[in-house]
Order: C-alpha cells, then sequence, then structure tokens
C-alpha cells in the first residue's frame, strides 16, 4: 500500500523541563536517519516550555551557511544534558528552604545567561522554518502565541528575540518567576509557561498549519490572519510499505513528541489530606499532563489515518518511570536515566520513526 506525501508536515514538542532529553534524541535519531536537519524538513514546529526552547534552537539560523540550521538536534541537546544544572540552580541561603514555600524555587539567572549563549540576539523572523511558541499573559489574563509567519511579515509588535521567547514560554509557576517583556512602543507582557493552558501545542499548530495552507494556496497577497493537529503503538504501522506516492497528497502529517508519560501515582490515602502548599507541584503536574493527553485525544479524530492507511498523525511519548519523573531534577544519575529512556523508545519505535521518515522525504 502506498503512502500519501503531505503538504504541510508538522512537528509539536510538549513541555517537561529536562525531560526536554526525549524529544532532542529522538529527532537527532530522525536527524540521522534523513541526513538532514528537522528545520528542513518540517514546515512548522510548535512548542510549549521545554519544547517551544527546542523548536527555537533548532531554527536558529547558521550566520556562515545560509538556509543550515546552527545547532543540529544532538548538539542542541547538550543543553539538557550538559548544562541542565544551570537552568535548575536552586536559590540558596540559609532561608533556602523557607522561601521555597513563598518564591519561585529556582532563580532565573543561569537561565538567561544558558539562553544568551545559546541564542544571542537571534530574533523571530529570523527563523530557519516556520515557529509557533505558547506563553501566557498573567496580566492581561490570555494566552501569547509567538508566531514566527506574523514576525516575517512585520506585523506590529510580533518580533521578539528568541531566547526572551524560550525564557517566557518556561517560565514554570512554582519553577521561575514570570518573564516581563517589553511589547509595543509602551506596553509590557507578564509571561508564564505556555504549559498552564497548551502543554501540548497540537491543535494550536493545526490551526496555524490550516492558515499556512490557506497561505500557500492564495499566494502571498493572502492578509495577515491572527492566530487560531493518530497513531501512537508501532503495531499500527505494520501493514504500510516504505513507499510514497506522488499521486495522492494527504494536507497534513504532524509528528508529536511529548517528553514522556509519567507513571508515578498520587496516593488517595495521601492527597485527601493535603493542604494548599502540598497540592502546589502535584496539581501543576496533573494539570499538564492532563492537558497533553487531552490534546492528543483530540488530536487522534482531527487527524486519523488516510484512506489508504497513511497516518496524519503519529505521537511518540514513552513512559516514565517515577525515578525519572521530576522535570527539574538535574542530577547525573537522572540525566543517564533519561537518556536510557530515550534510547529505549528509539528501539521500541524503530519501524514508526523509519515510517515517519518515509512520509517525510
Amino acid at each position: 500500500m502506498k503512502m500519501s506525501a503531505p503538504k504541510i508536515k508538522i512537528l509539536t514538542l510538549d513541555g517537561g523541563g529536562i525531560r526536554g532529553i526525549l524529544p532532542c534524541a529522538i529527532l537527532a535519531e530522525l536527524e540521522k536517519r534523513l541526513n538532514k536537519p528537522v528545520s528542513q524538513v518540517f514546515d512548522l514546529m510548535a512548542g510549549t516550555s521545554t519544547g517551544g526552547i527546542i523548536a527555537c534552537g533548532l531554527n536558529i539560523p547558521d550566520p556562515a551557511r545560509p538556509g543550515q540550521p546552527k545547532f543540529s538536534a544532538a548538539t542542541f541537546g547538550q543543553l539538557y544534558e550538559k548544562d541542565g544544572a544551570k537552568i535548575f540552580k536552586k536559590r540558596g541561603g540559609f532561608f533556602g528552604g523557607v522561601t521555597s514555600v513563598f518564591e519561585e524555587s529556582f532563580g532565573h539567572d543561569g537561565l538567561e545567561e544558558l539562553l544568551l549563549q545559546y541564542f544571542g540576539d537571534v530574533e523571530l523572523r529570523e527563523t530557519i522554518g516556520e515557529v509557533l511558541v505558547t506563553s501566557y499573559d498573567i496580566e492581561q489574563r490570555k494566552p501569547f502565541y509567538f508566531l514566527s509567519r506574523l514576525a516575517k511579515m512585520q506585523a506590529p509588535g510580533e518580533n521578539f528575540r528568541l531566547r526572551d521567547i524560550a525564557r517566557s514560554t518556561s517560565a514554570a509557576p512554582t519553577y521561575f518567576e514570570p518573564n516581563q517583556l517589553s511589547w509595543q512602543t509602551d506596553k509590557f507582557l507578564a509571561l508564564v509557561d505556555g504549559g498552564v493552558f497548551a502543554n501540548n501545542p497540537s491543535m494550536l499548530a493545526y490551526t496555524e498549519a490550516i492558515e499556512l495552507l490557506r497561505r500557500r494556496n492564495q499566494g502571498s497577497a493572502a492578509p495577515v490572519a491572527a492566530p487560531v493537529a493518530v497513531v501512537e503503538e508501532a503495531g499500527e504501522f505494520e501493514s504500510f510499505t516504505a513507499e510514497v506516492s506522488s499521486a495522492e497528497s494527504l494536507d497534513y502529517f504532524m509528528l508529536s513528541l511529548g517528553t514522556g508519560h509519567v507513571t508515578k501515582p498520587y496516593l488517595y490515602d495521601k492527597a485527601k489530606n493535603w493542604g494548599q502548599a502540598q497540592w502546589l507541584r502535584p496539581i501543576l503536574d496533573i494539570l499538564m499532563q492532563g492537558v497533553s493527553e487531552t490534546v492528543d485525544y483530540q488530536m487522534r479524530y482531527v487527524l486519523p489515518p488516510d484512506q489508504n492507511g497513511t497516518p496524519q498523525y503519529v505521537r511518540i511519548n514513552p513512559d516514565i518511570p517515577e525515578e525519572n519523573a521530576e522535570m527539574s531534577d538535574v542530577s547525573d544519575k537522572n540525566i543517564a536515566g533519561l537518556q536510557a529512556v530515550a534510547a529505549k523508545a528509539i528501539q521500541d519505535n524503530d519501524r514508526m520513526i523509519d515510517q515517519v521518515c518515509t512520509i517525510l522525504s
């Protein structure tokens, strides 16, 4: 059976802190098999939190090689594997344990220094491919979307430095303080992690892809539009052959990469007696994972397999052992554990990854 060639290829990347090691490893495997950077394969990359950092980082142009990215997925993954301790550096001092209840757990200086090192002053309008990154404005009480499409069209108030975008999308409540970002002439944004409403940005990416395809079909004269995406188990691909038909075409194909499905339970006998302080971190974890799984459920219906069996939506999101669940654990032991989870996910999904490469080729 022949596989259809998609018109718009979409990559989405969940939030998950240091667990960004997982999608970086899978993308590095894709680049190895495709022999090209993912920024040249996907028409759109969408990310939330750590996924937003990755989406931006893989679209930074190399000043010495026009049209090529500065970082491969394997190289950019070093931000987590080698420099993770700089991101999640706990506040120190005698009252460190006390203030963690009343303030964010981590200072943002280390994160900002690392983002400056990797991103420099590159702006959203300069990205190699199209990018969508989520954040939430706590003063205006509404989502804020960073869209390269609008930045490249010079829409007012839409262009930002990538390092500011990365800082904003990853400002997880209780982990980092909100990011105040100058906006337009006399305004500013007060932004926190997009994971509070869209930890899995697949549905948002799907709506942006609709606009990208509409503009492609109508040509560059199309007006600027405001921003408005089922297969996971490898066994479901077994009937496909590695052949792409140029005669048939899908509108969309989406690869959605999670940062791991956390299996750690919150036991009723303990949770029933928790107060506000004890619920802070668990509720953030539950909300982010719940949002990710809800969107995954929706996307399976929005982008079902084509009539000939070609998948339009593939999600890879391996189970995360309880000991590797904490998204701020930058210990050598945990990083090694996450690398092992990533390696197993690649091995378990070997056939699926091959078929995804066929669709993307």
